[in-house]
């Protein structure tokens, strides 16, 4: 890693895991996501007909929904299966809709391939052009010769070379391209496959360098307005340029849209719209990868399957549009899951039930089989969610009537103080990919609303305030510094695994892969505890975080000598407490100077009482 790029990473992660820190940012903060989803201008979705119609029993896509929701691993929020351009299943987890724009991840690196597509079949860029030819009028004072033999291909396929500066630079560095350009590759451009989301970056610069026109607009006006997709965004970085590689939504309607694109070879609606020469190279390997990456090789920022029965976008945590190349089936799949790219249970399931070869014509109808599957749609994920019959099958456009609040929901009433902390109610590893960050959270006060329970949480002096359903979400739009997020709180009193009586509050932000879990178990003395949890979950901060450590070796950071003196447990074990906090609070007492000393009193006294209950440590002879 790119030894300035390692150090701000390092020391980025100290101030978050290790000193507690609320504003460790290593960049000037800006706003990404500058909007939540329109929801006017949500896309309806189609009607759905039998699966025997198009070649495909029920009873087939019926066994897939329960093995994902039997899948502890698989965290589904959206499942789309097509054929045909027919829609037969659509299933949505409880608060989830797949006419909300999701966050797509890596998958964008796809849709990016298909603006340099148009620019290619335009002759405006050539897949051999060098790209310090392209950016010669912004290049660094030194510029190595392995960078000068970079070309358009090694982006497409990620063999570009360049190791030391990727995904850790967009907290850690303002100008990106000028950090590529100034990159020596590690290895001869072409020869080495290498996952690195600035390659996309480039690419995205390359096109709006070639066009004088934001990427956003070139597909706006030649791929997104022909098959009908008109909700959507793309993030931009600090220089103004499109991201490329990540930071776009769209809906998993929409996405369908773009997968059917390509099983049609780039021909919508009887016009053409990508290349077809291009095309078809970009559906077929062009360098293989380690098994790490999964069951597929690459081709021009699209996963090829081995066996050649599809072709993939991929975006890490579970977003995925899997085109049958043989059987014509298109799955679109968002989740929320512990995954990086194609070692997924949930992917492997949908793959494994969706590619057989079909039959072109229509199957016997089968209506019990079929009333079967709309059921299973309906009922999708609901016993996960512990969402009961009145608030199934809800979400922001269909709310649930919810239930009368519980006897307990009186006594929760009240205001929370704690101690000091840097937790914020947006999950940690969404504040740290935006680099939005904010005070710790200093109370939360709960009042029971009519059937609902109105929940106001302050961080620092920014209260932010929103109703949370007893039995269904409620949804509400909150902002973040100046990003705002669509949110749904659904409330519940239940038990633990151990017996213990809780309350738990589940916040989903359904265009994002993340959400999050408050629990609070009372206490003795007018004291609470409140865990916090979030999926994705430890096992992902684990993989991030362990990357990060590993990277940095060498940086002269604080992080780095503490790994060397105190190896990488305690680092890891800070870092695992941030992805699930336990935080002390106290109740709201008339009269009290400083309520959040008595959080931090109570925090004390809890740990004491903690540490005297353990056995001590056995000294070593």
């Amino acid at each position: 890693m790119n030894l300035l790029c390692a150090r701000r990473s390092a020391d980025y992660l100290y101030r978050i895991c290790m000193k507690g820190s609320t504003n460790p940012e290593q960049i000037p903060y800006y706003p990404q996501k500058l909007r939540a989803p329109d929801l006017d201008a949500a896309p309806e979705i189609p009607k759905k007909i039998s699966p025997e119609r198009c070649g495909i029993p029920s009873e087939r896509l019926e066994e897939l929904l329960h093995t994902l929701e039997g899948d502890p691993r698989s965290h589904m929020h959206n499942l789309l299966v097509y054929r045909g351009g027919k829609l037969l299943l659509s299933a949505s987890a409880p608060g989830y809709s797949p006419r909300i724009w999701s966050l797509t991840h890596s998958m964008a690196k796809t849709v990016t391939s298909f603006a340099v597509a148009l620019l290619v079949g335009d002759g405006l860029l050539h897949l051999d052009d060098r790209i310090t030819d392209i950016f010669s009028d912004g290049l660094p004072p030194i510029v190595f010769r392995r960078m000068k033999r970079v070309t358009i291909r090694h982006l497409l396929t990620m063999t570009a070379g360049v190791t030391g500066v990727s995904e850790a630079a967009i907290v850690t560095l303002e100008d990106w391209l000028r950090a590529f350009l100034s990159e020596n590759p590690t290895h001869e451009p072409g020869t080495k496959f290498y996952y690195n989301s600035l390659n996309t970056y480039v690419l995205a610069a390359a096109v709006e360098k070639k066009t004088g026109e934001p990427m956003e607009e070139t597909l706006r006006r030649r791929v997104f307005e022909p098959l009908g997709i008109r909700e959507y965004q793309i993030e931009r970085s600090p220089q103004g340029i499109a991201k490329g590689g990540w930071g776009m939504y769209l809906t998993p309607l929409d996405m369908a849209k773009l997968g059917m694109l390509v099983e049609q070879g780039g021909v919508w609606g009887g016009k053409r719209i990508l290349p077809a020469d291009y095309l078809a190279e970009a559906t077929r390997a062009q360098v293989s990868v380690g098994e790490q990456y999964g069951d597929y090789d690459y081709g021009y920022h699209l996963w090829v399957a081995r066996d050649g029965t599809a072709v993939l976008f991929n975006g890490m945590l579970g977003q995925n549009v899997l085109v049958g190349t043989k059987n014509g089936v298109v799955a679109v799949s968002t989740s929320g899951n512990d995954e990086f790219f194609q070692q997924s249970s949930t992917l492997r399931a949908v793959a494994a039930a969706l590619r057989d070869d079909f039959p072109e014509g229509a199957l016997l109808p089968n209506p019990t089989a079929r009333r079967k599957l709309r059921r299973a749609e309906e009922n999708f994920f609901c016993r996960r969610a512990r969402v009961p019959e009145e608030g199934r099958h809800q979400d922001v456009f269909t709310p649930g009537r919810g239930q009368t609040p519980p006897r307990e929901a009186a006594a929760l009433a009240g205001t929370f103080y704690f101690e000091k902390n840097n937790v914020g109610l947006l999950p940690l590893a969404w504040r740290i990919m935006q680099n939005n960050h904010s005070a710790g959270i200093t109370k939360i006060a709960f009042t029971p609303q009519g059937n609902d329970l109105l929940c106001e949480v302050t961080e620092g002096e920014e209260t932010r305030r929103f109703l949370a359903g007893f039995g269904a979400y409620r949804y509400t739009r909150l902002v973040y510094r100046e990003e705002p997020y669509l949110t749904g709180a659904l409330a519940a009193f239940c038990e633990n695994e151990d017996g213990e009586a809780l309350f738990r509050l589940d916040l989903i932000f359904p265009e994002l892969p993340n959400c999050r879990r408050i629990k609070l178990y009372a206490g003795a003395g007018g004291g609470a505890v409140f865990a916090l949890t979030e999926t994705p979950g430890t096992s992902l901060v684990d993989s991030v975080m362990g990357s990060l450590i590993a990277n940095a070796a060498g940086g002269q950071s604080v992080l780095t000598m503490a790994q060397k003196h105190l190896s990488d447990r305690p680092i890891r074990y800070r870092v695992l407490h941030c992805m699930e906090p336990v935080l002390y609070a106290v109740r709201e007492k008339d009269g009290a100077e400083d309520p959040n000393k008595g959080a931090r009193a109570h925090a004390d006294a809890f740990r004491v009482r903690q540490l005297r209950r353990e056995p001590k440590p056995k000294r070593k002879r």
